[in-house]
């Protein structure tokens, strides 16, 4: 099946606004540990327009007891690591990206590692790991989400007891600790949006001869 440019782009363009209103500061393009804030707005932005939100999650990199990124750089070896102890999140979503077709794949919208959206398998990659190091939950919010008392990301929050403190108002204190002084790190593009792009420029070239002929 062939991938549908205007929907990866429709998707792109829902995560670039979602992060426009809920982090207008780019919080997340500075070293941070702050995934769980990150996805958990993000979630419940993803819900209330009308979407059912996944969290996935990365509890360590290949051969690491920590999640490890390389993120490009100019330096001797073309990357700088970065590091997460414990785990990585983000929110996944089930969408359908084909054309003339309802199949779906799951999406991750990681706006700590990646510029666009993309497929969950390219996720994985990207954080040097495994499927056997992955795992998944659902989300609660307002009054669900507080009242939550198990252990290991029963809220969906973290893997860990909620904090007693509303969630909305834990993780924007958390995001607003991210020291904006610090270099914005390069973030990785999106393997999906490459491949979608490709595919409608191919599409267009016959038209484009057409027309180049006609006049």
């Amino acid at each position: 099946m062939k991938l549908d440019y205007q929907k990866i782009q429709t998707y792109n363009q829902m995560f670039a606004r979602w992060k426009e209103e809920l982090f207008p500061k780019a919080e997340y393009a500075h070293g941070n540990e702050c995934c769980f804030a990150f996805a958990h707005l993000l979630a419940k932005k993803a819900k209330e327009e009308g979407m059912v939100p996944l969290k996935i999650w990365c509890l360590k990199s290949k051969g690491k007891d920590w999640v490890e990124v390389n993120f490009p750089a100019e330096n001797e070896q073309g990357f700088e690591p970065q590091k997460w102890a414990g785990y990585h999140v983000a929110l996944a979503l089930d969408l359908p990206i084909y054309q003339d077709s309802p199949k779906t794949e799951r999406l991750v919208f990681d706006p700590v590692v990646f510029k666009e959206v993309v497929r969950e398998k390219d996720w994985i990659t990207a954080l040097n790991t495994v499927p056997e190091y992955i795992t998944y939950s659902g989300c609660k919010f307002g009054q669900a989400g507080l009242s939550d008392t198990s252990f290991y990301g029963g809220s969906g929050y973290w893997l860990d007891k909620n904090p007693k403190i509303d969630l909305d108002k834990h993780a924007l204190l958390h995001i607003k600790s991210i020291d904006l002084k610090t270099k914005e790190q390069n973030l990785l593009g999106s393997p999906l949006s490459v491949l979608a792009r490709r595919e409608m420029r191919q599409k267009a070239l016959p038209i484009s001869k057409e027309k180049s002929v006609e006049l």
